[in-house]
């Protein structure tokens, strides 16, 4: 069996083939006990018949004898119909003769001319091929009778009685089955609820699990997750810590910097104006990248879902006001959006880091002085397209992933489809990327979906 299928069907279906295996070895031995007490009730009942039917013969050879019969005295077969519809003998299950003290047979059932009688040279049991004989002891008179038993008979019972017997039990089987599945979905239970506490995790909830209620087995497992998961979060909490407070330390001396360069830049000649320009440039990226990396801590921590529905409508203008307010990109935008509120159980913040992602992703990546267009539907999806090459599957798949950048030479970092597919995934909604856009041969377009939220009754 596979070892990454269900552990209750595994564990089912080991039990049940224990059952089968158990059944079995039930049924040899009670087909062994069965066949030796028919064997020996069989035996019993031709001993007795032969007692009883001792002064009975001895009767019937007496009776022959006065009416001026020849020895031996042979009886008649019963008949029976054969499935033509025709007369035919029956088989005899039980034959018998009578003997004398000497051993001449004087009474004989209804036998083939070729049908051989054992010796009668002791009490007893004997067998033959087709039969199983009883010799009683000489009574008074020396009369003995030895009566057979048709063993194919003795066999068909037993037969008969063994699939009487194996045929209810066979019907157990898948109901025993069933039985034994429902019994360990229902044993494996807290597994299941320990699946789902540990899926419920991640590096933004990273609290103890309760152990409460749980069988022993799970408990120590438990214990052993719990601690792991302390050090796990004391070593993020420690990594975000430090680049939280990297990224603050950094910020005000890079904007004091790039304060008193550009302030150079205005007072110098051509030849220093060049090389303030490229530090300008230098500190640029720099700030960039430390809001970056403050988004970044930001997002580790967990940002992204509200307890209460926002209005993205309102978040989506304070967004767009921001890049608006660059000459060079409110040249670009392209801007739809709904007439009426869109809610959703998202965090400002959280909001704004992926939206504000996507747009600088774009402006990012596509070509120069290309149109950016960008959406906000009524549904709660949050649309950012772009122009540019077709992105290859396998690497669109890659985008998200931290310091992962496109085959292209634009200045990234790396970092902003990281963040908000975490910031995303954290807020109960879906960042999605797309190449090319739907009905298009090229370009690019990433897509979030914000989880449904309600106001005043009516759905987001």
């Amino acid at each position: 069996m596979s070892q990454t299928g269900s552990l209750s069907r595994r564990l089912s279906r080991l039990i049940i083939a224990g059952f089968a295996a158990i059944w079995i070895l039930a049924l040899v031995a009670t087909a062994v006990v069965l066949r030796n007490e028919q064997q020996a009730l069989a035996n019993k009942i031709v001993q007795e018949t032969a007692q009883i039917y001792l002064p009975a013969i001895v009767s019937d050879y007496r009776l022959g004898l006065a009416n001026g019969g020849t020895l031996p005295i042979k009886f008649e077969s019963r008949l029976r119909f054969d499935p033509d519809g025709k007369l035919e003998p029956a088989e005899e299950a039980l034959v018998y003769r009578l003997l004398d003290r000497s051993g001449t047979t004087l009474v004989v059932s209804h036998v083939p001319p070729e049908f051989a009688f054992p010796a009668a040279t002791s009490t007893g049991y004997a067998k033959t091929e087709s039969h199983v004989f009883f010799t009683t002891s000489p009574n008074r008179e020396g009369f003995v009778v030895q009566v057979g038993d048709l063993r194919q008979e003795r066999s068909k019972a037993f037969f008969e009685s063994l699939t009487a017997l194996v045929i209810p039990m066979l019907a157990i089987l898948p109901l025993a089955y069933l039985a034994v599945a429902w019994i360990g979905k229902r044993a494996l239970a807290p597994l299941d609820q320990l699946r789902g506490e540990i899926e419920a995790r991640s590096d933004a909830r990273l609290d103890p699990i309760d152990a409460g209620g749980q069988p022993a087995e799970l408990r120590a497992i438990t214990a052993t997750l719990n601690g792991f998961m302390i050090r796990l979060s004391q070593a993020l909490d420690g990594e975000r810590a430090f680049a939280t407070n990297a990224a603050h330390e950094l910020r005000t001396p890079v904007a004091v910097a790039l304060a008193q360069v550009q302030r150079m830049r205005a007072e110098a000649d051509n030849e220093a104006e060049q090389r303030l320009a490229t530090t300008e440039e230098a500190l640029k990226r720099m700030s960039r990248l430390v809001a970056r990396l403050l988004q970044l801590a930001r997002a580790e921590t967990g940002i992204g879902l509200s307890q209460d529905a926002q209005d993205l409508s309102k978040l989506f203008d304070v967004v767009l006001d921001d890049n608006l307010r660059l000459p060079d990109r409110s040249k670009r935008l392209q801007i739809l959006r709904p007439e009426q509120p869109v809610y959703a159980k998202v965090d400002p913040d959280a909001f704004a880091m992926i939206t504000g992602n996507l747009i600088d992703n774009a402006f990012q990546y596509a070509p120069p002085g290309s149109p950016i267009e960008v959406e906000l539907t009524r549904e709660g999806m949050f649309r950012v397209r772009n122009e540019g090459p077709d992105i290859p599957s396998a690497e669109l798949e890659r985008l998200p992933r931290r310091f992962q950048r496109g085959t292209t030479s634009a200045d990234g970092f790396g970092l902003g489809l990281y963040i908000a597919e975490k910031v995303a995934r954290h807020s109960g909604g879906r960042l999605q990327l797309i190449s090319p856009p739907d009905k298009e041969t090229s370009g690019f377009e990433g897509r979030f979906y914000a989880p449904a939220g309600k106001r005043g009754g009516v759905d987001g």
